[in-house]
């Protein structure tokens, strides 16, 4: 097919053999702790990937392999033709200022409002081009049950923690669902691997000497590292039925404390230290304090059996020390 050139000339796009049987995935937050990860997962399995990225610098530092869209994900109409030319959207991206600074409660309503009105218009455009949506939550999307744990039968979350978000940005999702969109999400617990929390906030501060948790230690808490959390989210493409949410954890909960000493460890960080939680919220924000002390018991049964998902870190004792590893490595090279 000839495209008309700016001054009439026409010109002929250049023909990808890919394009005709390659199942074609658009990826938002492609840069992201737990976005790169899925691509490389997407790319080494023959996904033809294309990364939303907010800018050069962002655009810089997609996988191998993966196309750069470059957008905002607040306004998908400068790269709606993404959209269109993908079969399904992973919805991955938070704008990066989000969640930063101290936050409160109420700081914490206005970004929950902002988050469902970026995936109500991203919805919007995906069912306009009858597209297939994976999207994102997270394992705080469900309350804890009396038991404390979390299964995708479990009430809609109260609003604790980073449950706060979900409340208000799950009724958009069911709303475009009923409306015709093809979707499922999935739903991971706190996911560990370069970028993100675990890397800014955790590795980066340990290499330097300083090695903390918030509160005693003994708050509950599920984890999985972004390799196994990738493989979830292909599954999710390969699958998953339309309509179903799907819940991602490891084997086995764990504590906050017991999480931090393993990473310490791995790190060969001191000991970490307990910091009071009363210490910290005149600093971040009592909401922050309790998002990040704050992950029940995640029951991924559900995943287990209809996508065939299994962790290959069924623990944090196997996973952890992998990743630590690889981290070093790459810092090693990069310097």
């Amino acid at each position: 097919m000839e495209v008309a050139r700016p001054g009439g000339r026409p010109i002929t796009p250049t023909y990808d053999p890919a394009e005709d049987y390659a199942t074609a995935v658009l990826v938002t937050g492609a840069t992201g702790a737990i976005g790169r990860a899925v691509c490389r997962e997407l790319v080494t399995h023959g996904y033809r990937v294309l990364g939303l990225a907010r800018n050069a610098d962002a655009k810089a530092r997609l996988e191998y392999g993966v196309v750069a869209v470059v957008g905002d994900i607040r306004d998908p109409a400068p790269w709606e033709s993404a959209i269109e030319r993908s079969d399904v959207v992973i919805h991955l991206a938070v704008p990066a200022d989000v969640g930063q600074g101290k936050k409160d409660r109420k700081d914490a309503e206005r970004d929950a409002d902002e988050l469902a009105a970026i995936l109500d218009r991203l919805c919007g455009y995906v069912r306009r081009h009858k597209k297939r949506l994976v999207n994102t939550f997270g394992s705080l999307l469900f309350e804890p049950g009396p038991d404390g744990w979390v299964r995708e039968s479990s009430p809609i979350s109260s609003g604790r923690g980073f449950g706060i978000r979900h409340r208000k940005t799950y009724p958009v999702f069911a709303r475009h669902r009923k409306k015709g969109l093809r979707a499922v999400s999935v739903n991971p617990a706190f996911v560990y691997g370069p970028g993100g929390w675990f890397e800014h906030g955790v590795l980066e501060p340990m290499s330097r000497g300083q090695s903390a948790f918030v509160g005693d230690g003994t708050q509950t808490m599920h984890y999985l590292a972004a390799s196994d959390a990738a493989v979830g989210y292909r599954l999710a493409i390969e699958n998953g039925l339309d309509g179903d949410d799907y819940l991602l954890a490891d084997d086995s909960p764990t504590t906050l404390g017991e999480f931090t000493r393993l990473v310490a460890r791995a790190m060969g960080a001191p000991e970490p230290v307990s910091v009071p939680e009363e210490e910290l919220i005149p600093i971040l924000g009592a909401w922050k304090v309790e998002a990040y002390t704050f992950c029940p018991k995640v029951d991924s049964t559900k995943a287990r059996e209809v996508l065939g998902w299994r962790p290959v870190f069924r623990t944090i004792d196997a996973g952890v020390p992998v990743v630590v590893r690889e981290w070093k490595r790459s810092r090693t090279v990069a310097a």
